[in-house]
């Protein structure tokens, strides 16, 4: 079996690769990596959940060299959603190669965005109209780039982006490496092909992941802080055999040791070695214990069909990692339930899953969890036809508020998120070198992080809405001094509020 250090890869994206918890490549993977590094134009049919993001983000970033001035790959997304969702992978893939991205797309600021190509980006990923408006006003050069994407390139013509399109591909270089990604074959896709690019390879694949009938999902509003309580009331009732999703290595530590004392656990993630991954997926397969706490090392290769349940206790950033979670249940003709812990500021990316599956996720009032029998859905009450094993409906404790996160508002009309986090004076920071921190830790440029409130234990700092959700998930991976850092969005602060644009208060 091919595994990622046979595709050819460089070493920094291989350790990348490791950190995000990849086990094996996907099929599409095994073939078009190496094609894609030895400078093969591509043209794949292949839809989200076959792992076509990571292709062709390991092909560019594995031809192209960091640091230049001008951008050297460019990638077509149709929509903000992808656009968005393609360069935090890609942020996360250039972990160690240095590479630097930033998306465009409208709907956005012109100018942060033209601030930031000013500044020198690697990778540009954005959606046909916005970047050829870009181009028309001179704040996009292309004439460096070697390496063209096209995602998604049939839902672009669906959209009406053709003449967008011939525009940017005609201001590209002639001379340069494409590769073409479509769910469909349609006419119109072959003529961009045969048009546009060099004798291309074609590769097709189907989702490697469907989204099954059997699957039935949901997800539920909450604060971070009313995760873990919820969380155990789901399992302590019933009994379900469930895989729990998280975020980062260190929060499935957290939650094996708040549940180890109640709850017979497992844990699965990248630092384990791979014969202890192993001897884990034995035990959960056999029934050693019925729970198993993991990061996305899980969601791909996990071959197991009577799991009942899967609880994205921290939602992925993306669909593709999504419909590989999910994935884990509905199997073998066994109905499955899929329940997602989402807070407010992450609330969008649920109409992101629904594009992607095809298939509504039920939103469960605050005051119930989801269950396999009687579900309490938002004015309504549905009982699923399909449940056959009843888990326990069991109410929340409502004297725990949600936390509303506080937006504020610059100058020049920019959201910003007032965040959380658990550094302060007593720690040996000033206001600067907490922004200090947040920007180097969070690869964030100055424009995206605002004001700093500093106090003796935690502070608060605002970043731009659109990069507050990857800042949390980046800060939460850092320690300061063998101190665990959490970062949070902040409640509201009536004092915070007050002293917004005068001098902060110390809290």
């Amino acid at each position: 079996m091919t595994g990622f250090e046979d595709l050819g890869l460089d070493v920094t994206l291989l350790k990348a690769i490791s950190d995000m918890g990849w086990n094996m490549p996907t099929p599409i993977q095994t073939e078009a990596v190496p094609a894609g590094l030895a400078g093969r134009d591509i043209f794949a049919q292949a839809q989200t959940g076959t792992g076509k993001t990571g292709t062709y983000a390991l092909i560019i970033m594995g031809r192209t060299e960091s640091g230049s001035k001008k951008p050297t790959s460019l990638v077509l997304a149709p929509t903000r959603e992808l656009a968005t969702q393609v360069e935090n992978e890609i942020y996360k893939l250039s972990k160690y190669t240095g590479h630097r991205s930033i998306s465009i797309y409208g709907g956005a600021s012109i100018g942060d965005q033209t601030y930031g190509l000013r500044k020198g980006v690697d990778i540009v990923v954005g959606t046909p109209g916005r970047l050829k408006d870009m181009i028309t006003r001179g704040a996009l050069d292309l004439s460096e780039i070697t390496e063209v994407v096209l995602d998604e390139a049939d839902r672009m013509l669906d959209m009406g982006f053709a003449d967008e399109l011939d525009f940017i591909m005609d201001a590209v270089p002639k001379d340069r490496h494409t590769l073409l990604f479509s769910a469909t074959m349609a006419e119109s896709i072959k003529r961009i092909a045969f048009n546009r690019m060099q004798d291309p390879m074609e590769i097709s694949v189907s989702r490697d992941e469907p989204v099954s009938d059997l699957v039935t999902q949901y997800w539920v509003p909450m604060s971070r802080g009313a995760k873990m309580e919820r969380l155990e009331s789901i399992l302590t009732n019933g009994c379900p055999k469930t895989v729990v999703f998280c975020q980062t290595k260190k929060m499935v530590d957290t939650l094996a040791d708040e549940m180890y004392q109640r709850i017979k656990v497992g844990t699965l993630h990248g630092d384990m070695p791979q014969a202890k991954r192993e001897r884990t997926i034995r035990s959960f397969r056999n029934n050693r214990f019925q729970v198993l706490i993991a990061t996305d090392v899980a969601a791909r290769g996990l071959d197991i069909n009577n799991i009942d349940l899967v609880v994205n206790f921290d939602v992925p950033m993306d669909s593709e990692n999504y419909l590989h979670r999910i994935g884990r249940t509905g199997r073998a003709g066994k109905e499955g339930i899929a329940v997602s812990f989402v807070t407010k500021q992450e609330e969008y990316h649920i109409r992101q899953y629904e594009r992607e599956t095809g298939k509504k996720i039920l939103k469960v009032r605050a005051d119930e969890i989801p269950s396999a029998g009687t579900m309490v859905i938002e004015d309504q009450v549905r009982a699923p036809a399909k449940a056959q094993r009843q888990f326990a409906t069991v109410p929340i404790n409502e004297s725990k508020k949600p936390v509303r996160p506080v937006i504020a508002t610059t100058e020049d009309g920019k959201k910003m998120v007032v965040l959380q986090i658990n550094l302060g004076r007593d720690d040996g920071f000033s206001k600067t070198q907490i922004s200090d921190l947040v920007k180097r830790v969070g690869k964030l440029e100055d424009v995206f992080v605002g004001n700093v409130g500093l106090g003796r234990s935690k502070s608060f700092i605002e970043i731009r809405e659109d990069r507050s959700d990857r800042t949390m998930a980046t800060m939460s991976e850092y320690r300061h001094k063998k101190k665990e850092v959490l970062m949070e969005p902040a409640d509201k602060k009536a004092k915070y509020q007050e002293k917004r644009h005068k001098s902060y208060g110390q809290y």
